[in-house]
């Protein structure tokens, strides 16, 4: 996936602005990523980041609005639970953040949400 491709996409969501250098150094360090095109125009995409063997976070599952509901999702998913099966040797955690509504998506892939007892917590560090 091209920083192009990458940052494309993300203009599709409300995520914030992220300057090419960072976002060329993030995709850099993936663990894996897919990008599907649509006459060479980026249509949809998928990362994975972690440490590679006990913990995986799937990432900026993102498919631009125009061609939601036509299976990219699912398939962008498909590749990423198949690296993960191949590349989870024992046990991992695997972990994401649902954006709004769309947990139930994530749930036909086997994610749960978390409990209660256990919530989710996040932290961003912003450096003006």
């Amino acid at each position: 996936m091209t920083t192009e491709d990458y940052q494309e996409l993300r203009a599709t969501t409300n995520w914030e602005q992220i300057s090419n250098e960072q976002a060329g150094l993030a995709l850099r360090n993936d663990l894996f990523s897919i990008c599907v095109e649509l006459d060479n125009r980026p249509v949809g995409m998928g990362r994975v980041v972690g440490d590679g063997a006990l913990y995986f976070y799937v990432q900026d599952v993102v498919v631009h609005p125009d061609f939601q509901g036509k299976g990219i999702g699912r398939a962008v998913m498909g590749e990423i639970e198949n690296y993960l099966q191949f590349k989870v040797r024992d046990y991992a955690f695997i972990g994401l953040m649902a954006a709004d509504k769309v947990a139930s998506f994530y749930q036909q892939f086997g994610y749960k949400a978390r409990p209660d007892t256990a919530p989710g917590m996040f932290k961003i560090i912003q450096n003006d």
